[in-house]
């Protein structure tokens, strides 16, 4: 079976450790030049890693960093959270996210393979939504019945579906 799932590069940074002081991660969906949106969070160590989606998709496996990123993006949170000011980058670098044309995960059984279930296109959420994702794919393969709710969230992220939809943070 073919799957829909390409790359997508984006770049991230991580700074040096600090005394915490940021609890919940914070997303920023207000579009700017160059960016659709970026996050940034702090680790248990204090490091706080920050990420922007570009705007337009830079597509392919380029994961080249650029002299763009950390400007356009030490702006933007310190705009939202002066206190970041002073903290110094200790790295950047450019990764890839395995996007789906429809930003929806596809999770499923391969009906034309049998024993073959994919998790694919986690489109930069993998950490995030990984272990729910893995108890769904755990009752998927064990056959020990799916709700009602996961037959629900399986429609939705059917392989076979027409992936005409727009992901939301986008």
């Amino acid at each position: 079976m073919n799957h829909p799932v390409q790359p997508e590069s984006h770049e991230a940074g991580i700074t040096e450790p600090v005394a915490h002081f940021l609890d919940p991660m914070l997303v920023d969906i207000r579009p700017a030049p160059g960016s659709a949106n970026y996050y940034f969070f702090q680790l248990r160590d204090g490091q706080v890693v920050f990420c922007i989606t570009p705007s337009p998709s830079i597509s392919g496996f380029d994961r080249r960093e650029t002299s763009v990123f950390l400007p356009q993006v030490a702006s933007r949170m310190v705009d939202l959270v002066p206190r970041l000011a002073n903290l110094r980058v200790r790295r950047t670098w450019r990764g890839l996210y395995p996007m789906t044309p429809d930003g929806i995960i596809i999770c499923d059984k391969v009906k034309e393979a049998e024993g073959l279930y994919l998790a694919v296109g986690m489109c930069g959420q993998g950490f995030m939504i990984g272990p729910g994702m893995g108890e769904l794919l755990a009752r998927m393969v064990a056959r020990t019945g799916l709700s009602a709710e996961d037959e629900e969230t399986l429609a939705i992220l059917s392989p076979y579906r027409a992936f005409e939809g727009v992901e939301q943070l986008k």
